[in-house]
Parts: C-alpha cells; structure tokens; sequence
C-alpha cells in the first residue's frame, strides 16, 4: 500500500535580489515569514461549511466497511507519539530540465505543519456533526539550479486520519497536479449497526515570497515560501469521538524522482488498517476529537 504522497505544481518565477536561504544554512538574513500557530477547539450550534461540499475535483464512493472487532482500542496499545504543537517533516522540491530530468540542489528539506484548529457543529441530517479541521504547512523551498529550468514541482506528504478505537484509516483520494479537493462517502457496519460517514478535503495554495540570487554559471539560488491551508470535514454520528490525525515524519527524501512521479495521480484508497506497511513510530499525532 502506498504512503499518502502529495505533488503540487509551482511556477518557477524569479526576482533577481539579494537573498541566500539564510535560515536554511546559508549566510543570508531574509527573515522566514511566521505564521499563527495557535489552536482552537470550538462547538458551535449553527454554522454551514466554509467550503461548499458539493463542488469538489473527485467525489468516491467505498463499499460497506466492517470495523473490526477489538479489545483494547488501537490507541491505547500503540504508544502513540501525541503532538503538543507545530510539527516538522520532509519534503522534496525537483527542477526538471526539458528531458525531465531533475536538476537542482534541494538547500532545503524540512516543511511545518501547524497544530490544526477544529470546529464542531450539527450536520443537517438529525444524529451527525461535522467536525471542520484547518491546518497549514508551510514549505521554505530553498534550492539551487538552472537559470534555464524547465518547470519544477515539490512532493510532499500529506497527513491521514485514523479511528483510535480500531485503528482504521479514513478514506482519502490522493491530491496531486491534478486536484485539489475530494469527497468521499460510505458505510461503516459495527457491531451489526450500519452509520455512513463522508469525509472532504480543501487544499489552497499561497506564495508567500519569492527571490532569486544570481550564483553564476548559469546558476541561482532559488528561495520560496509556499503555504498550504487545508480543511477537512468529517461528518460523523453524534457521540463519536476517534478521529486521530497523523503526520509522517520518517525522512524518505532519498525516494528516486521515478517513485515519486508514479504518485502523481489522484488514486483513491478506501477505509484500511493503519499499519499494514506502516510503523506508528514514523508518525506522529494530533487528537481531533479523540484522547489528546
């Protein structure tokens, strides 16, 4: 099974001024932008979506699940390592030429994600809320390569959802070049009742800044801030209260480009187990509204 692996496009745009991913290792004093990191966890009585669900890239359809049976919930066994505030992992920024080869020297590998904010409120059916979950993650691209690039892109790896009590991941349709949103929807059968969930995902995409110094030979020292807001929604039955959201933060930016570029297509995966290729040691996790 594949790891959640995410591609986004970037245009390649530069500002010839004076700046060297000083924050990354180099000698320049550009400041990296802050970004808000507080969270909230809020319920509310009325409120619609901030995004509208009925308009999203792909919309999926899984066919009825059945929650395994446990003794202990999944959580409580797995040593889980919780998160208490912002979180780094990796990432990859590729240059490619016109022949597709990669071409440039990634300065720069580590990405933020920002502690998420949630709001709970009523869904329309009778029984179901909609828990609303806002993260960032910010990417301080910082790389050197060929005045004469091609187009560029960076991979990335988006976060997941898990149920706590069966260790069951949440559906989710892999983003990439090609889209920004989905829906998925489906039934669960536990203990021989049947409740369906629906889950979305809103991916936006904002350049914070972006320079270029000259570095000779052809060559600059490219340095951009790119952040991502993503909202996920999970309409659930009242009362549920399992959903872990994970971050992988093994360093796999050693992955050939080949392997990477083979993910760059929307495939959909459906409710599975956590850990059937996985270790929860790579991973860390945020409470949405299960044990913190």
């Amino acid at each position: 099974m594949k790891k959640q692996l995410t591609i986004i496009l970037t245009a390649t745009v530069f500002s010839l001024l004076l700046s060297s991913c000083g924050s990354h290792g180099g000698s320049g004093n550009k400041p990296k932008p802050t970004l808000p990191s507080s969270t909230t966890y809020e319920t509310v009585s009325v409120r619609t979506p901030s995004h509208d669900l009925s308009k999203v890239d792909v919309m999926e359809t899984f066919d009825d699940y059945y929650v395994p049976d446990y003794d202990e919930p999944w959580g409580a066994t797995q040593h889980l390592n919780m998160a208490n505030g912002d979180v780094d992992n990796f990432f990859c920024y590729y240059t490619l030429d016109y022949n597709g080869n990669q071409v440039n020297e990634n300065l720069n590998y580590v990405s933020t994600i920002s502690r998420p904010m949630i709001i709970e409120y009523p869904a329309d059916e009778d029984g179901y809320v909609i828990y609303e979950v806002t993260y960032t993650q910010t990417f301080p691209i910082c790389t050197k390569e060929p005045t004469s690039a091609y187009n560029s892109f960076f991979s990335y790896h988006g976060v997941g959802f898990v149920d706590f009590y069966s260790g069951t991941k949440f559906p989710v349709v892999n983003l990439s070049t090609q889209i920004d949103s989905y829906g998925v929807t489906g039934n669960y059968i536990q203990n021989g009742k049947k409740f369906h969930i629906s889950c979305y995902e809103f991916r936006e995409t904002e350049v914070l800044d972006s320079y270029a110094t000259d570095a000779g030979d052809g060559m600059v020292i490219r340095e951009e801030y790119i952040k991502l807001t993503q909202t996920s929604y999970f309409i659930v039955p009242e009362g549920y209260d399992g959903i872990l959201m994970y971050v992988y933060v093994a360093d796999d930016t050693d992955t050939p480009l080949e392997k990477v570029l083979e993910d760059n297509t929307p495939y959909f995966v459906g409710p599975t187990l956590f850990g059937i290729d996985e270790n929860p040691d790579d991973h860390v996790f945020f409470g949405i509204n299960a044990p913190r």
